[in-house]
């Protein structure tokens, strides 16, 4: 076989080992599933997982990394929508269209449901939200240049700020079965404003 068609093969059977991943791990959970499971979903020797992942928890880490792609994606379209300055419209749609998709990727809404192994700062760790963290920061300092957001904020900080606040509204929103509302609760409101004032230039002496 060449080299070329190796790794191919290679990228595919990593791809399938993490889509097998996603499904057994949302439905039964971390403990319960094993690699020889894995494995046999995929048609692979159990030996063969441990060519792309050292252990059960990478696979896992991997799993839930590409679950968390797909709302990523909706994140993304979210804030290129236009809400008309309104940073309480802007997040509103944010966290209940994350909710939303959390539900249709189980995996991922187990993770933020407090399941299973991961703990808040593995999740933020994650390279799919490092990356859209990173994409945000660029989006704030565009703020920046446009005089709608404060100057003297580091990009990088206040992006991180952001998406924790998200993602623990999210959270919450998953383990209280909450559905989307048309108006925010008042806790959220509250939170919002503050942020809001965090994130807007002083107005002049």
């Amino acid at each position: 076989m060449a080299l070329s068609e190796q790794v191919r093969k290679g990228v595919r059977t990593r791809a399938a080992l993490i889509q097998a991943a996603i499904g057994r791990f949302a439905s039964e959970g971390f403990q319960r599933v094993s690699l020889t499971d894995i494995a046999r979903d995929v048609g692979v020797s159990p030996t063969a997982v441990y060519h792309y992942f050292p252990d059960k928890e990478a696979l896992f880490e991997a799993a839930v990394d590409a679950d968390a792609e797909a709302l990523v994606t909706f994140a993304r379209d979210v804030l290129t929508r236009d809400v008309g300055g309104s940073l309480l419209e802007l997040l509103g749609r944010l966290a209940s269209g994350l909710v939303t998709a959390a539900h249709e990727h189980p995996l991922v809404g187990r993770v933020l449901a407090g399941a299973d192994i991961m703990t808040p700062d593995r999740i933020l760790a994650l390279p799919t939200l490092a990356e859209f963290r990173s994409e945000l920061a660029e989006l704030l300092q565009l703020g920046q240049e446009l005089g709608l957001v404060r100057r003297d904020l580091d990009p990088a900080v206040a992006a991180l700020g952001l998406e924790t606040v998200v993602l623990n509204q999210v959270a919450y929103l998953v383990v209280s079965g909450a559905v989307e509302k048309h108006e925010p609760d008042a806790r959220w409101a509250a939170v919002v404003d503050l942020l809001d004032a965090a994130l807007r230039p002083l107005p002049p002496p």
